[in-house]
């Protein structure tokens, strides 16, 4: 029976270990942002193909797509900038060290009725990608495997919450 339990034990942990990181570095060094310093430009553009819950195209279930990556730019730029002082956001990217594209591939959408704060809740997929502007050359690419930012008030603050929990989550790669 010990036996037993501590197996059981060993599971949840690797389970939980394994779910714990929606990012994965398939590219380049994941300690980029460690070291790195300069200007950055931002850009949050979503996928021709993305997906509403793989079931509709995104641009069906929201017809302001444009607002979204405004506000997901600025939460992304919010919680990054918060955990990262080497680096500087600028609003042209000829003014710019790196190029940082998160291109979102998948959204979904669910009310959370069971959080502290009861509302709707965004996951997001895709990729982020950084490039040294001058050389075009790509540093690093991150796959995006569902990051959301908890439940929220207003679908617009839910988009926030998860593109800043993406920018804290990037900020801590190590």
């Amino acid at each position: 029976m010990k036996r037993l339990f501590m197996s059981a034990v060993l599971v949840m942990i690797a389970i939980a270990t394994f779910a714990a990181n929606p990012l994965k570095v398939v590219n380049g060094d994941k300690k980029f942002f460690k070291n790195a310093e300069g200007t950055v430009f931002l850009e949050v553009i979503y996928d021709e193909g993305a997906t509403f819950d793989d079931k509709m195209p995104l641009a069906e279930k929201y017809n302001n797509l444009d607002e979204k990556a405004t506000i997901a730019y600025n939460g992304f730029i919010e919680e990054f900038s918060e955990r990262n002082k080497k680096l500087q956001f600028v609003k042209n990217e000829e003014e710019a060290t790196y190029k940082i594209t998160i291109k979102v591939t998948k959204v979904d959408e669910f009310i959370n009725v069971m959080g502290f704060i009861p509302g709707p809740c965004i996951r997001v997929w895709g990729t982020f990608t950084v490039t040294d502007v001058k050389s075009g050359e790509t540093l690093l690419v991150v796959n995006i495997d569902e990051i959301d930012g908890g439940s929220a008030p207003t679908t617009d603050r839910a988009f926030n919450d998860t593109f800043g929990e993406l920018g804290q989550a990037i900020a801590k790669l190590k």
